[in-house]
């Protein structure tokens, strides 16, 4: 059943289904950027001329500053991993990764689940186009340890391009040299799909507290990853082949301050309440709630559940999002954004292709992740 539904994702069983099914104009490049510890509150108590590369993808973008983290975790590694797989955390659905620190050596997503977890990495590795991921942080190494050359699914989608999804995996703990190695090598090599993952207001917010005080550690922060927010931003504007082709995803694993140095309460609203932007080819200034009325409810100050029947915005809505914008089909055994009913464009607003997209092969729906 799954499968069917995979290879046919815009089918509906009505006309509000169809509707909502409606696929994304094609980009050709999709940078998902994680700010690691965000708070969506750090951003809209601060001006535009405090963060201008911020308030430019939330202002030329669709977005909302009302997302939210997993229901059950509001840590860092397990959200990361509902953000790359579109799966929650817990539930017979779940990915099942609690920990939140390195894996051990050898240890997956997979051994620890007892079945395949397939990614983001998985869908577009296997329909030939390229990947990266460069972190700032060394637990990261658990998606190079499950979508390694061992440890990765066959691809069983025409061409074998091998197991290992991630082309490029690149940790460092500073944050400037992992941003000026990404803006270095994305101009040269052109990811069809790369994630990045910026650490500084964690840091901050673990050392000196979450504090939204004027001049704090943890907004000096913010005002840092924007300014390496804004690297990336002129990397796609400014090259060749990424400008008028790219989609940025911006949001964060969790915010923070719900407890004094942490952010590990998943019911606190400070924790549980992010921001997430959509900004680039085919994206029209929007907010998300209001652009999807039909399949999105906003939460006020309220932590629904998965079982709710109105549901939030969340981190994990994120892979599948970039997979619609790419042209695939959604993460098999993904459950948010899986029948891509989150919009970041408007229906009757859909651009005219550009001249890189029309290049691009059909991909194979009933890609070789259903494993």
């Amino acid at each position: 059943m799954f499968a069917f539904l995979l290879a046919v994702p815009a089918l509906a069983a009505d006309d509000e289904s169809e509707k909502a099914a409606v696929m994304p104009p094609q980009a050709m490049h999709v940078i998902h950027i994680s700010v690691d510890g965000l708070r969506a509150d750090a951003v809209t108590r601060r001006s535009p001329e405090d963060l201008p590369n911020l308030y430019r993808l939330r202002n030329e973008g669709a977005f909302t500053d009302n997302a939210r983290t997993d229901f059950y975790r509001s840590n860092t590694l397990p959200n990361h991993t509902s953000q790359l797989t579109g799966r929650a955390v817990l539930g017979p659905n779940g990915h099942g990764w609690t920990k939140n620190s390195d894996p051990e050596p050898g240890e997956t997503l997979h051994s620890h689940h007892g079945e395949y977890v397939a990614s983001v990495f998985d869908v577009v590795h296997d329909n030939g186009l390229s990947t990266a991921l460069y972190t700032t942080k060394s637990k990261f190494v658990l998606f190079d340890q499950s979508y390694d050359g061992v440890n990765g699914a066959p691809d069983l989608v025409r061409a074998d391009n091998g197991r290992d999804k991630i082309d490029r995996f690149h940790y460092d703990s500073d944050t400037e040299t992992v941003v000026d190695a990404f803006v270095r090598d994305v101009e040269r090599e052109q990811y069809d799909y790369a994630f990045v993952h910026l650490r500084d207001p964690d840091s901050a917010g673990h050392r000196f507290n979450w504090n939204m005080r004027s001049g704090s550690s943890y907004l000096s922060s913010i005002e840092r990853v924007d300014r390496l927010v804004g690297q990336i931003l002129e990397t796609v504007t400014s090259t060749p082949g990424l400008a008028g082709n790219t989609v940025i995803i911006l949001t964060s694993d969790h915010g923070g301050g719900g407890s004094f140095h942490n952010h590990g309460d998943p019911a606190h609203i400070e924790n549980y309440t992010i921001p997430f932007y959509v900004w680039g080819f085919g994206i029209a200034p929007s907010e998300l709630y209001a652009l999807n009325g039909e399949t999105r409810l906003h939460p006020g100050m309220s932590r629904p559940d998965y079982e709710a029947a109105g549901q939030p915005v969340r981190n994990g809505d994120a892979a599948n999002l970039a997979l619609a914008h790419l042209g695939l089909p959604a993460v098999p055994g993904s459950t948010l954004n899986a029948a891509f009913d989150l919009r970041a464009f408007r229906a009757d607003d859909i651009p005219s292709p550009s001249i890189a997209e029309e290049t691009r092969e059909a991909p194979d729906t009933a890609t070789a992740s259903a494993r």
